[in-house]
Order: C-alpha cells, then sequence, then structure tokens
C-alpha cells in the first residue's frame, strides 16, 4: 500500500480506496490532482469524475455515464488487496455537483470563456477534447449524410451505366447500390463481414469511378487508407489480385492499371504528420483526392475520424468500408459501430441511414459452412447455438480442441509447418518460406498465460529442436525465424505488423512480402521486433490467413468478448481450430464489449 500512497496526495487522498480495489491508476489521480492545483477545485466527487473520466478514455470509452458510474468505479482489480472502491451517489447528485464546479462545462449553456476539462452532457460526462471530437463527428457525418452531389452530379446517367454493368435484374443488389452511392453521394458507409464482397466492391467501384471520369474529360484522384500498416497493405494486395484476375468485370481501357498501381497507405501518411505531431492536411488545408475509401474503418478511433472527416473536402466522396462487430479501435471510440448502430433492424429513414449499405451475401464459404455459420453465431450472440456447432463439425473447416491430447496433436501440426519454414529459409528459398508462414498462423487472445503468445512460441521452438537437435533457438537470428514489426519503421519502409523471416541467402537476411515480390533487410537494421510462431488477436486485426489456431485463455480473464472472438474466428481463409474451454468460450461470446458514447444518439436526432 505504500506503494499506491506515492502518488495520492492531500488534494486526491479520498481516491486512495479506488486506487487499492484496482479501479484507478496514477495517471487517473495525477490528472485529477493538476485539476485540484490548477483549478482549486476541492469538491472530492468532482476530482473523482475527473478521475474516472480519465479512465474511462484509458478503457476507449468516449464519456462516462453516470448512471453507470457505480459499475465502473466498483469493478476494479480483483487481484488488488480484496479492498472494495465506496459505494456513489445517485446520478442527480453527481449532475447538481459538477453542474455547480467551475471546472465543468453544462452543455447547452453559454461556453465559458476558456475551455474547462469536463464538460457534463445530460447524464454523459466528458473530458473536454473527447466531447468536441464527438460533435466534429457528428457534424461532418451528418452534413455529408444530408448533402447532395458526389463526384458525379449526372445520377441518371450513373445508374444507367450501373444498370449495364450489373444488369437490371440486379437493380437491388448491395454492391450495385454501395457503388451508385460513392460515386454520386459525399458518404457512403459499406458494411459487411468476411468473404461478403467487400474489395470486390472497391475494386468496382475505382473500375466505374475511373470509366466515368473519362467520359467527363476529368482526372479522377482517388486514395486508398487504412487505420495500419497490415490493413494498408493486404487492401493492396487484394486489389491487385481483384484487377489480374479479372473477377471485377469488364475492363475499360486503362482502368486494371489503375487499380493495380494505387497504393493504400495508413491514415496518418495519408493525413501527413508534421514536426508537432499535428497533421498536415486539415480543414484549412484538405485533401486534393475527390474519392477517399477508408477500409477497416471500424479500428479507426474517434480523435482520428475527426482529424479525417476535417481534411476530406466537402465535394468530396468519402467511402467507409468495414465490419462494425470486429474489435473497435484500442484508443477511445467505436465510430464505425455508432455509424452502423442496429440500422439492420430498423427502417433506415434517417439521413444516417440512408449512407449505409450492407453486404451479407457470403462469397467466401457456402451457405452449409460451418465455420460461417459458427462466426454468425458468435456475431449474434447466439451462445448455446456457436457451441453447439462448433461441438458438432465434422470438418477440417471448424475443429474444437478441448483437451490435452487433442492439443498435443495440433502442437506437432503446428511443429511440422514450422519445420518446413526453416527448411526452407535455409535453402535460400524466401518466397516459399514466407508462403508457408502465411499458411498457418496461431493467434492468442493474451501475450502471457498458458495459451498466450509465448507461450505458443517456446512450445514450437522446443518441438522444432526435438527433431532437430542442431537447431539453436536461443540463437536471437536463427535461420527460419519469423519476425514481425511492433513499431512503424519509414527509413526501412517496414510499418508495425509486417512480417518476415530470416533466411540464409549466403548470410542471415530478413525478408519480406511487398506486393508480388520478396524485399531484403539487413539484420542489423531492424529495430522493435518480434518473434512470430504466433500474435496477439489484437495484432492480427485487418490481416488473413489461410488456417488459423485461436488460442484463449480460461475466464475470469478481462480480455475475453464477443468482439475478441469474432475477429479471431474470421481472419481465416479456409479453417480455424479454437483452443479454449467451453467455458471460455461462453465468457467471450456473453461478454459483449460496451463503448459509452453520445455519438449514435448524435446522428439519429440532429441538435443545433
Amino acid at each position: 500500500m505504500i506503494a499506491h500512497r506515492a502518488y495520492v496526495h492531500d488534494e486526491t487522498a479520498h481516491l486512495f480506496p479506488y486506487v487499492t480495489s484496482g479501479c484507478l491508476v496514477a495517471s487517473d489521480v495525477q490528472v485529477a490532482r493538476a485539476v485540484a492545483r490548477r483549478l482549486h477545485e476541492t469538491d472530492p466527487l468532482v476530482l473523482l469524475a475527473v478521475a474516472l473520466s480519465v479512465r474511462a478514455v484509458r478503457e476507449g470509452q468516449v464519456c462516462l455515464l453516470l448512471d453507470r458510474v457505480n459499475d465502473v468505479a466498483l469493478s476494479g482489480d480483483s487481484d488488488r488487496d480484496g479492498a472494495s472502491a465506496p459505494a456513489l451517489p445517485p446520478v442527480d447528485e453527481w449532475v447538481r455537483r459538477l453542474s455547480a464546479s467551475a471546472v465543468v462545462h453544462v452543455a447547452g449553456f453559454e461556453a465559458p470563456a476558456s475551455p474547462r476539462p469536463l464538460v457534463l452532457d445530460g447524464d454523459r460526462l466528458y473530458l473536454d477534447r473527447y466531447w468536441c471530437f464527438e460533435l466534429v463527428v457528428a457534424r461532418q457525418l451528418l452534413d455529408r449524410a444530408g448533402a447532395r452531389g458526389g463526384l458525379f452530379d449526372d445520377q441518371f446517367l450513373v445508374e444507367a451505366r450501373a444498370d449495364g454493368y450489373f444488369g437490371a435484374e440486379e437493380l437491388r443488389d448491395p454492391q450495385r447500390l454501395a457503388i451508385f452511392r460513392a460515386l454520386t453521394r459525399p458518404l457512403t458507409v459499406i458494411s459487411g463481414g468476411p468473404g461478403t464482397g467487400k474489395t470486390r466492391t472497391i475494386a468496382q467501384l475505382l473500375h466505374q469511378a475511373q470509366s466515368f471520369a473519362e467520359l467527363s474529360d476529368k482526372t479522377l484522384k482517388p486514395a486508398l487508407a487504412a487505420p495500419t500498416a497490415t490493413a494498408a497493405k493486404r487492401m493492396t494486395l487484394a486489389l491487385q489480385q481483384e484487377s489480374k484476375t479479372g473477377e471485377t468485370g469488364e475492363t475499360a481501357p486503362g482502368t486494371s492499371t489503375v487499380i493495380s498501381t494505387l497504393q493504400a497507405t495508413t491514415l496518418h501518411r495519408l493525413l501527413g504528420v508534421d514536426s508537432t505531431g499535428g497533421f498536415i492536411h486539415n480543414r484549412r488545408n484538405p485533401l486534393a483526392h475527390d474519392l477517399v475509401v477508408v477500409d477497416e474503418a471500424s479500428m479507426v478511433s474517434l480523435p482520428l475520424f475527426a482529424r479525417l472527416l476535417e481534411a476530406v473536402r466537402p465535394e468530396a466522396s468519402l467511402v467507409l468500408v468495414g465490419d462494425p462487430f470486429q474489435l473497435e479501435s484500442v484508443e477511445a471510440g467505436a465510430v464505425l459501430g455508432e455509424i452502423v448502430g442496429n440500422s439492420l433492424e430498423r427502417r433506415q429513414d434517417g439521413a444516417i441511414d440512408e449512407t449505409i449499405v450492407h453486404l451479407e451475401r457470403q462469397h467466401r464459404f457456402r451457405l452449409s459452412s460451418p465455420l460461417a455459420k459458427f462466426a454468425d453465431a458468435i456475431r449474434t450472440g447466439q451462445t448455446d447455438k456457436a457451441i453447439e456447432i462448433l461441438a458438432t463439425a465434422r470438418s477440417e473447416e471448424l475443429q474444437w480442441i478441448r483437451n490435452s491430447e487433442e492439443e498435443e496433436v495440433l502442437s506437432h501440426r503446428v511443429a511440422a509447418s514450422a519445420i518446413a519454414v526453416i527448411d526452407a529459409a535455409r535453402r535460400g528459398d524466401a518466397k516459399n518460406a514466407l508462403e508457408i508462414l502465411a499458411d498457418l498462423k496461431i493467434i492468442c487472445a493474451t501475450r502471457h498465460g498458458l495459451r498466450g503468445v509465448q507461450r505458443w512460441s517456446s512450445r514450437v521452438e522446443q518441438l522444432v529442436k526435438i527433431a532437430h537437435p542442431e537447431f539453436i533457438g536461443d540463437n536471437a537470428w536463427y535461420i527460419g525465424r519469423p519476425i514481425i514489426v511492433n513499431r512503424n519503421d519509414y527509413l526501412n519502409r517496414l510499418f508495425n505488423g509486417d512480417s518476415g523471416v530470416v533466411v540464409d541467402l549466403g548470410k542471415p537476411t530478413a525478408v519480406f512480402s511487398e506486393a508480388s515480390e520478396v524485399r531484403s533487410v539487413p539484420l542489423a537494421r531492424l529495430r522493435e521486433i518480434d518473434t512470430w510462431w504466433a500474435m496477439t488477436i489484437h495484432k492480427s486485426q485487418g490481416a488473413e490467413f489461410e488456417n488459423v489456431i485461436v488460442s484463449l485463455p480460461e475466464p475470469p480473464s478481462p480480455v475475453l468478448s464477443r468482439e475478441l472472438l469474432y475477429t479471431a474466428v474470421t481472419r481465416a481463409k479456409r479453417s480455424v481450430s479454437i483452443v479454449a474451454s467451453e467455458e471460455s468460450l461462453r465468457a467471450a461470446i456473453g461478454h459483449p464489449s460496451e463503448r459509452f458514447s453520445g455519438l449514435s444518439a448524435r446522428l439519429r436526432v440532429r441538435t443545433s
């Protein structure tokens, strides 16, 4: 307890029980202390509200819901001293005390001369900057949803050409509708799960946009972006494959070249980061692009969404693509989920709902696919159905590993794949080594623990050593070591999430796949990398693998959630093996993540 008291000073001594219960950490308390000292706030309930608001953002929430504050304050870390935090007053008492405080701005009243750290908006309490971010996102989205125009004004011509492209009998085809809206409106949201044709729709959109630009004697200026380098690279490769296979339909002159040469980038690189850490492109210096397509939009945080929306010109077309049921951003907000909301169930009669197109037809798996049914049961929270599908699956497409004997068999399968990688790397066959690595991947909910990343990596190397006694896994740069980059490295053109392998090219050299080529990087130039026999589910988001092994810890584990398991299962193109107990699966599927914000309400009821 002495360690905790080191950062609980006189001004914030009343927060000590919340520290010992695990509810608050040092950074939460220090922000409350700074408010107390600089703004002379003495009300203990207000200072607790400051600390809880900081905690909320730290955990991915945009705001603190006052009617749920007891749930938050009393749900600390059970490993901490066994203490519990004191019960808190009802909502009306919070509102009364906060409204009277000089550090709180009450929304709806005249803004104070200088910003205040907290904003009270109904029963939602925000840190000021996140309230501002939410207002910006809501206003920008509603302005775009209510506007007309877009890339092309002649909607009749666009529709006529779409009829010719898709066929008149497919007038209600969701892909056709998504493309039509993206060409004629400033905002389109394309929502869909894995294998529903999101990439193909983007490729067809680019095809049609280029065709209309040529007809109109215009120069199309598109931009493709994603929140992470991994997702951007996958988007680029997927679009290039579409253009090569011809599956995008008819090919207009020059169109396949446009698609195949476009390179997706991260949102940060698209917006440009200046020397102060801000963005180069903003409301005063907007992007020059007339079509901006953002893939994996579920991973974009609220602050980044606000910056993006301000940087896209009002007359440009913005297309957001993603699966709202996947894991949200690791930072605050779940904007795509707030936009889509429950529009699947309700009649689309609001401006924002009219921008949303759901792609539901499954192209990757057959309708009877147990993997597709399992993923859908997870997504919809049907725990018993998901367990039944998994337990009765009789194909290699979906397997449930439930005991130590089955896990041992699976471990040897993984080891055989690892040995094949190492053998290819020793032969200097970089392309084959990378292909084998991408064929089978272990993804884990945690880094540590019995079923975490580190334990799986250690198990793989031990089994390889049994099969090949000469294998020296203790050498940090052994031939065949798979590696993953943990931080952007612009000098070497390597980005967080990029993966490669150490290959014998006369000397140990790291190789990475780049489009259809293999690029080598000297080992001495690598920084911030890990061994990549296994990876976390969060790290895997935006990537795809042929076969996936999903490893979950036992409950209670705070990381287990419906979105986590759904994201893990949908990383697979061909098969999934689940290493988890029934208790773990039930804990995950029965625990949907909650991101508190007011964005969905603002998007459906426009306020002045």
